[in-house]
């Protein structure tokens, strides 16, 4: 699309991703779910967002396949965060703005993904993988007894 945003709708976008952030916080608490988990399901659910923008893209055919191959690498590290570590999810929403700025704002894929929404997906990511960072930095404790009571119970030890 082409759009070139000024610094202050820069701030202003990526201060609606942090908010959407503090949103999926909020879900986490509310629901009593994992907060990486609902981030890995976040992860795979932007990445199918720009499959969609993709689709009204000059050649449509190339960038949806192109954009599919990043829902491949960053659902594999959302499924990564769900059977082995939380880290995983730190390290794909890290990633994601990268993929997102270098491709949709600053490369060829600006001309079919909206600069607010990029912006805003970085703004999210970024505030997302702090957020899950730290809870599991201050949980560890408790994320490792949980893993090691899973593991021993796969292996029959926990009876």
């Amino acid at each position: 699309m082409l759009q070139t945003l000024d610094t202050m709708e820069i701030a202003l976008f990526l201060g609606l991703g942090v908010i959407f952030a503090a949103g999926l916080v909020i879900l986490s608490r509310w629901s009593n779910t994992r907060l990486s988990l609902l981030a890995a399901y976040a992860l795979i659910a932007v990445s199918f967002l720009y499959v969609g923008f993709a689709t009204s893209a000059e050649q449509s055919g190339t960038w949806v396949g192109f954009e599919m191959t990043g829902v491949a690498i960053f659902g594999t590290l959302a499924g990564l965060s769900m059977i082995m570590s939380p880290w995983f999810v730190v390290a794909g929403l890290a990633l994601h703005p990268v993929w997102a700025l270098y491709i949709h704002y600053y490369g060829a894929g600006r001309d079919f993904a909206p600069g607010p929404f990029v912006w805003a997906t970085a703004g999210f990511d970024v505030a997302a993988a702090l957020v899950v960072a730290f809870m599991i930095l201050t949980a560890k404790n408790d994320v490792a007894s949980a893993a090691g009571q899973s593991a021993r119970k796969r292996k029959g030890e926990g009876r």
